[in-house]
């Protein structure tokens, strides 16, 4: 049985345009299982979201960089300045542009996709430089080497006493792989890459958030999932 659900927000349970579907929402409502949302957003973002849907004040933000244990208890587990120190150098090279959360982030920064990003990712492993450069398909994000949404989820699986093979892993990206290594059931909705969908043991028919719905379903019907009510 699954005992807690690590879940992606842009893509996952939103649709193309960041809007959360309804579907999503009350596919969500519906749980009796603590749900943490694990996304590349802000602290700040992603407690708002938790707020929105009913989730816990416990998730996993900035790709990892950030991790809400409650209400009033955060834990940075990056270094900002690495990320900055990286984009100093890249935008000497490329025509990099930050978005407008910069005064939000505490451990990355979040770039617009207007520039190469998969020459710039090359450039970052051919100098060792200590970052990751992640695209999610809606915004590019420079973080800290040593952490990713996996790391954040072992601190909230630790905290929470929930073994990480009894966590069913939900998204859309690539940023979701280390997560989806960690958790005992992986599922991707309709609109994920490729990679994700190859590391998965169920792809939803829909996209975005109704591909979030119907993924909720399959584990209701399957026995995973303990029945609403």
């Amino acid at each position: 049985m699954i005992r807690a659900l690590a879940v992606d927000i842009d893509g996952t349970l939103t649709d193309q345009n960041r809007v959360l579907c309804p579907a999503a929402m009350a596919a969500m409502r519906g749980l009796r299982v603590p749900v943490v949302l694990v996304t590349g957003n802000t602290h700040c973002f992603t407690r708002t979201a938790s707020v929105l849907l009913g989730t816990p004040r416990i998730f996993i933000a900035e790709n990892g960089g950030v991790v809400s244990h409650a209400e009033n208890d955060m834990e940075i587990l990056a270094d900002l300045q690495v990320c900055e120190a990286a984009f100093k150098e890249l935008s000497k090279i490329f025509p990099l542009e930050r978005y407008n959360s910069t005064r939000y982030r505490f451990t990355d920064i979040a770039l617009k996709r207007n520039f190469d990003v998969k020459a710039a990712s090359r450039y970052v492993r051919e100098r060792s430089l200590p970052v990751d450069i992640i695209d999610t398909a809606y915004a590019v994000h420079i973080k800290d080497k040593r952490v990713n949404k996996g790391t954040g989820l072992r601190c909230i699986a630790e905290r929470m006493q929930i073994d990480l093979r009894e966590f069913a892993a939900v998204g859309d990206s690539p940023s979701d792989i280390p997560v989806f290594e960690l958790a005992g059931f992986r599922a991707a909705v309709g609109n994920a890459s490729p990679e994700l969908k190859a590391a998965s043991d169920y792809v939803a028919k829909a996209k975005y958030g109704e591909g979030y719905a119907e993924i909720v379903k399959h584990m209701i019907d399957t026995g995973l999932l303990s029945i609403p009510g």
